[in-house]
């Protein structure tokens, strides 16, 4: 591999058990009854080889009174745990995985939970694709330790310690040639399943990177077809497909190398302690029976080492999964951390923006910006493309943090208040409204739970957007699916539904980023006239590019170059002719 960071993990395999062990902790006493029963059902199941032995040894003797009796004792001890193992083996099955399908199911809540608190700016560096399918992958490796814990290490575990005690009654020097075989065999086979992850974690990484691509195109389907981006995308998968195969064949000829080089060196042991074992029969130093025990129990011994080496392989695979998750659960919040925040000022009277600098990067888009508005004032900023005003409502949103100046309710920076307290005072109409795949209700509904069952509030919602002009033609009117992204809505159906949110949510500042930029002429009309109604309740600041939308604003602020260069009245600026009068001229033109 060309980079170390692609094959090396960022955290020890401590760090990444206790990511396992934060989300098995709640169900611990039932995984720890999982386990005991595991554990019993294995240690009875040592009990086949030996009692196989045990035969062989009375039906080769010389007959002697009570054989039959003897042989019948073994085969009835044999059945009674040849069922407990059965019941035990599946009981443990049974309790275990339910805690494990738990603790993957809480880690999955709490990664989206983690997720959905980072910064924006995080969010704009991964793309969807990649931070679900490393979520995914981190689940998938807290199952692979827990369930191999149940399925596999128990019975390994087992087997190692109860058979070679067994067989060092027999022959202390044939047990410890075994544990010899264990020792090396174990860590020749850790040694090649480490250097053959590492190259599986490319495997991942690559996964993950064409996964993403393939979300995108997917999620992106309309906007593909319509540009004809289709070939080029699919350009790029193939790329991308071509560089995940290169990495999967290193992957097979990895394990596979190392699968061939365990083998010989098992074969070899075997080969020699078989040979030892039958001159000792020849010599009258062991019975017949031993040679049988010892074949049965160093045949569950090698399937042991070699299960354990696989489980070692699945192991390390597991842990640069969960690396990866745990790196989003690192990632710090810090716009959504609520430690040490205010409650949004209840009787405040004045927002503020006072020497507010900001930067992407080098790129400077405000320098000593500053405005104020007034309870109950309604403003509209207007402007140039790419002079700042979008870029201006992520602040006033508490989307980005990262600026100098203080953006403040009363004396209280919107910074230091709590992030979950902010939005419940605040509304927001985007240019694109982003919908979810439920019903029409329940869309506009998830901008306040607390009043969920409030129908007369979502009659309010729907009459002030204009909703229902368009419900006709929807087969379930407001409980009708909109699809994955609102496919079955226009652009101007969206921004409605999103004009209808912040109606529902009755906050106390509101904000509209082009918010009719969708509409026609006509439907515009209704929408502004009812907003003009609910704006009466609200403070509201608006983002216009149809000039004509702002006209009964209070205020216009003219923001050019990332400084508000024109303030005051429709009236009063439209006769100063000056920038905004120019704009407006324009637009008519």
């Amino acid at each position: 591999m060309s980079e170390l960071s692609a094959t090396s993990l960022n955290h020890s395999t401590r760090a990444l058990l206790g990511v396992v062990w934060r989300f098995l902790r709640p169900y611990r006493w039932r995984f720890l009854l999982a386990s005991l029963l595991r554990v019993t059902s294995d240690l009875a199941w040592l009990y086949p080889p030996y009692a196989l032995s045990l035969l062989i040894t009375l039906l080769t003797a010389e007959a002697f009174p009570g054989r039959i009796d003897a042989i019948l004792l073994v085969i009835g001890i044999y059945v009674g745990i040849a069922i407990y193992h059965a019941t035990g083996k599946e009981a443990a099955r049974y309790v275990g995985f339910q805690v494990i399908e738990q603790a993957k199911l809480d880690a999955e809540y709490t990664a989206l939970q983690h997720i959905l608190k980072l910064d924006p700016a995080w969010h704009e560096q991964e793309n969807t694709g990649n931070k679900l399918k490393r979520i995914h992958n981190g689940m998938d490796g807290i199952d692979t330790i827990l369930r191999m814990w149940i399925v596999n290490v128990i019975e390994i575990f087992v087997n190692f310690i109860g058979m070679t005690a067994i067989i060092a009654t027999f022959d202390p020097t044939v047990s410890g040639v075994i544990l010899i075989f264990i020792l090396t065999y174990g860590l020749i086979s850790w040694g090649l399943t480490h250097w053959a992850a590492r190259i599986s974690n490319a495997v991942n990484i690559a996964s993950e990177s064409v996964n993403g691509t393939e979300y995108e195109a997917i999620a992106n389907v309309r906007t593909v077809n319509v540009l004809g981006m289709g070939d080029g995308i699919l350009a790029r998968i193939k790329t991308g497909f071509h560089e995940l195969f290169e990495t999967l064949r290193n992957r097979i000829w990895a394990f596979r190398s190392r699968s061939v080089l365990l083998n010989l060196w098992g074969h070899g042991f075997r080969l020699g302690l078989l040979t030892y074992i039958v001159f000792g029969i020849l010599d009258g130093q062991f019975e017949v029976g031993f040679l049988v025990l010892f074949m049965g129990y160093f045949n569950k011994i090698w399937g042991s080492v070699n299960e354990l080496a696989e489980v070692s392989q699945d192991f390390l695979v597991a842990c640069f999964r969960i690396d990866r998750f745990l790196s989003i659960l690192e990632e710090p919040i810090t716009i959504h951390d609520e430690t040490e925040k205010q409650p949004f000022p209840a009787e405040w009277q004045e927002l503020r923006v006072r020497d507010l600098s900001f930067a992407y990067g080098k790129r400077s888009v405000f320098k000593q910006l500053a405005f104020s508005v007034k309870k109950g004032e309604k403003v509209g900023i207007v402007g140039a493309s790419g002079g700042g005003k979008s870029t201006l409502f992520k602040l006033l949103l508490k989307e980005r943090e990262d600026y100098m100046g203080t953006i403040e309710i009363d004396d209280v920076p919107i910074r230091d208040i709590a992030p979950s307290n902010f939005v419940k005072h605040t509304a927001v109409v985007l240019q694109d409204t982003e919908v979810f795949n439920l019903s029409l209700r329940d869309n506009i509904r998830l901008a306040n739970e607390r009043e969920w069952t409030n129908e007369a509030l979502l009659e309010r919602a729907t009459r002030v957007a204009h909703v229902r002009d368009f419900l006709n033609r929807l087969p379930n009117g407001l409980d009708t699916l909109v699809g994955e992204k609102g496919v079955r809505l226009s652009g101007g159906e969206k921004q409605r539904l999103g004009i209808a949110r912040a109606v529902f949510k009755q906050p106390e500042l509101l904000f509209l980023d082009e918010a009719t930029s969708h509409l026609d002429v006509e439907s515009e009309g209704k929408i502004r006239d009812s907003l003009d109604q609910f704006f009466q309740s609200v403070t509201a600041i608006v983002i216009a590019h149809r000039l004509s939308t702002i006209r009964q604003m209070d205020r216009i602020l003219v923001l050019e170059k990332g400084q508000i260069i024109e303030d005051g009245s429709f009236d009063t600026l439209f006769r100063k002719k000056g920038r905004f009068r120019e704009l407006w001229d324009k637009q008519r033109f």
